[in-house]
This record gives C-alpha cells, structure tokens and sequence, in this order.
C-alpha cells in the first residue's frame, strides 16, 4: 500500500474530501488489529466525549458589500459580509490558499461571517433572464470547482460552459471549507439576494456539487438551525450533483483511511475529519482529537453522517472496523462511534429525509455510479461515485414528497468528480436549466 501518490488530490474537490484520501494500489489485506467477533469481547465500549455540534444560529439577512476584485477567471469578485454569524473555529491547514481566492477574502483565514461572490459577466449573447448560481463541495473554492476543474486536460468547467450558452453565471466561495452547513445556507440566501440586485432578476438558479449540495438542499427544505423562521426564497431551479440527499458513512466504514491521516501535517489535502481520537502510530499512541468529528473544527461534515451498515455491510477487514463505526477502545483505536456523533450534531440527516423541497422550486438530480477515481480508495460497498453511495445521492423520493417537480434523475457512468466536469454532465446542467 503507498499514501499520498499525486493523483490523491482528486480529493480536493469532494465531499468528504481528505478524508478519503487513502490510496492504495491493490486489494486491502487483513491488518493489524482487525476485530473478529471473539475479539470484540475484550474492547473496551467506553466512549470518545463529543463537542457541541449543534447547529449555529443563522437567519441574518442583512449584508454588506465590503469589497470588489478583480480576478483572472472571474470579472468582478465580492466580498459579502453578513453580521451576526458566527465565527467558527478554522485551522491554518484549511486556510485559503488561492490568490485569487485570498485577494477576494483579503486574508487566508477570513471570518465565516465572511462569503465571496464571483461573477464570471455577462456572456456574449443572454439566452436566459434568470442567473445561476454555482456553489462548491468542501475543500475547494468556485474557482478550482467550476472554472479550473482537477485532474482533468480541460482548460475550463461548469462556468465557462454556462457562459458560453448564454448564462449569468456567479459562484461562491465559503470561507470555512468545512463549515457549519447552516452558516453556508445564510450564505447562500444573501448571496441570492445580491445576485437579484445586480441583475434585477426575479428568481435564481442554483447548481450545487457534493458538500454544497448538501446546503443548498437545507435551505430548498426549510430544514433551519433552532429558532429561525423560514426565508423567503428566490430559487426557481435547484440542480443536485453528487450530494448526498441521505448523508454518508465513508470515514467511519472505511477506518483504513486514517493511517494516511495520521499524524497530521500542513498539506491541504489532508485537511479532514477522521473517526479516530487516537491511534497507534509506529508503535506509539498517538492523540488525533483536532482533526476528530468529536472535535469544533468539522461541524459541517458531522452535519452529513449517517447509518449506511445495515443497507450495506462493513468489510471486516479494516483496521478495528467495529469501534470504528459503533464506538469504543479498539486495538490500536479509539473513536467516539458514528451515533455520537450523529446525536451530538442533530441528526440533521434524518430531519432532511423527513423535509421534502418548497413545492414551488424546481429540482434535478445528477449522480454517479463509476467508483473509479483515480488514486484514492473508491467506495466499493455498494454502488456509489467513488465517494458517495448512489441511493444517498439519487433518493429523489426525499426531495418531492411535498409537490417539488422533479426536472429530471440521471445516473451517469462517471466517477464524483467527472460529474462537475465531463462535456455529457455540462450538458446535463443546461438541458435542465432550459426546460
């Protein structure tokens, strides 16, 4: 097994991002401390405490426009800044690292009061009154989404090609690449409403990929952090890629992930949550509590777990593949379990499963079935994209039971990134933008 090849950082542009960043270049053997039933017995059930991960309180609607930039892909850049949201706690490793991106912030660790809005201009000749709005997955930012996609020989993404039909195109970039998904939300709402004065547009369409799917479908369902009052949307159009409707389990089932994680060090890839707290690393106990879904840093990503075991079994053969998942003292492990973590940040997959899209909007879901990224343990317990299980992300079911019309299911043979990038899924986006 080998870590960290260059085609590892696919990741960057997933939903779970560098938590998946275990590559591997053939089948996983037995490893040490694989937990059989007979084993089980002796490890200790003792639990990992949680942090708060409730949501924060969000629902600020007032704005301010602090800055303009102009950018080499984007014609005019926003700083948007909306007070009264919190700041959350963000690590150096996930600091903005794109100039671009850091002249738009003006620091490499803005505020998560703070959004960016990109606006790619007007195209050559409008072929639609209504805007879209492309929002990314975590680890990422809009330009390395949808103007420069990874890994790929395409000189340009989603945006180019919007533009190129006739579209308005604007995107965001979250200051916090893993942050609360609520704090994205209010972002999300503002940066609609700016978008409509700048425009004057009545409605706004909005394409989001993974991790950003994830938010934009939070705020199409009125699922909102406690005490807020619904917002009075303007989205006519609400375009799924790759996000997972009914949540994720990938760090939690596959355990193996974190002896390329462990011990952590500066290279953005690697910035992600792990189910471990602490680990036997060469021999020694190592402490892994800051980069933990038990710890502040990964709000957003505990936002979207969920139970996937009993629709699709655990390979026993990750390492304490038992107190991974369920919790506990393994033998070279030790994790709080992916129901503590469940609970102690709301459950908000099972409100989403439970709070279909408003009625009037418009919705589109996009999903893969090629777990074939390359240089990265692919999701291969049930059919997925690579990282996401394909019933998580094509459960359209969820979206309109409450009248929302469904645009349009697609499952592509594509793998989670190709879905973002690949001429027929570019194609996909607009057939449905026309309708």
């Amino acid at each position: 097994m080998h870590f960290f090849s260059p085609l590892c950082r696919l990741i960057g542009a997933s939903l779970v991002l560098s938590a998946l960043t275990a590559c591997q270049s053939g089948p996983v053997s037995a490893p040490l401390g694989s937990q059989t039933p007979a084993s089980l017995n002796r490890l200790s059930a003792q639990s990992t405490p949680v942090a708060d991960l409730r949501p924060a309180q969000t629902g600020f609607e007032n704005f301010q426009v602090v800055k303009t930039a102009k950018g080499q892909y984007w014609e005019n850049m926003e700083l948007l800044r909306t007070p009264g949201l919190p700041v959350e706690i963000m690590q150096d490793r996930g600091r903005q690292r794109d100039p671009e991106v850091v002249s738009c912030f003006g620091s490499e660790l803005p505020p998560s009061t703070d959004v960016c809005l990109h606006d790619a201009g007007a195209p050559a000749q409008l072929a639609s009154q209504i805007p879209v709005l492309l929002i990314h997955g975590a680890n990422v930012n809009a330009t390395s989404n949808w103007a420069t996609p990874p890994y790929t020989s395409r000189k340009s993404g989603l945006m180019q090609h919007l533009k190129s039909k006739g579209y308005r195109v604007f995107a965001v970039t979250f200051a916090n690449k893993h942050g609360d998904n609520f704090v994205w939300v209010n972002h999300i709402h503002n940066a609609v409403n700016r978008i409509k004065q700048i425009t004057k547009a009545p409605l706004v369409d909005a394409v989001a990929h993974s991790k950003g799917g994830f938010s934009l479908r939070l705020y199409t369902s009125d699922v909102l952090s406690p005490g807020m009052k619904p917002y009075q949307k303007s989205i006519r159009k609400a375009l799924f890629i790759g996000a997972p409707q009914r949540g994720l389990d990938y760090t939690f089932r596959h355990s193996v992930v974190h002896w390329a994680l462990i011990p952590e060090d500066d290279d953005p890839v690697k910035y992600a949550p792990l189910a471990w707290t602490k680990a036997i690393i060469y021999g020694t106990w190592r402490d892994a509590s800051r980069s933990n879904f038990a710890g502040p840093y990964f709000k957003g990503q505990a936002q979207m777990l969920a139970r996937w075991d009993k629709t699709y079994m655990i390979n026993p053969t990750n390492p304490d593949w038992y107190t991974t998942y369920n919790g506990g003292k393994g033998f070279v492990s030790e994790s709080p379990g992916i129901d503590a973590v469940i609970k102690a940040s709301g459950d908000i997959v099972g409100q989403m499963k439970r709070s279909p899209v408003r009625p009037e909007i418009q919705v589109g879901i996009l999903a893969g079935n090629s777990p074939t990224i390359p240089g990265i343990l692919n999701e291969t317990d049930g059919p997925s994209d690579g990282l996401a299980l394909v019933k998580s992300v094509a459960a359209a079911e969820d979206l309109t039971a409450g009248g929302a019309k469904l645009l349009d299911q697609t499952i592509l043979p594509m793998h989670h990134l190709q879905l973002i990038f690949e001429p027929k899924a570019m194609d996909w986006v607009v057939t449905q933008l026309q309708k």
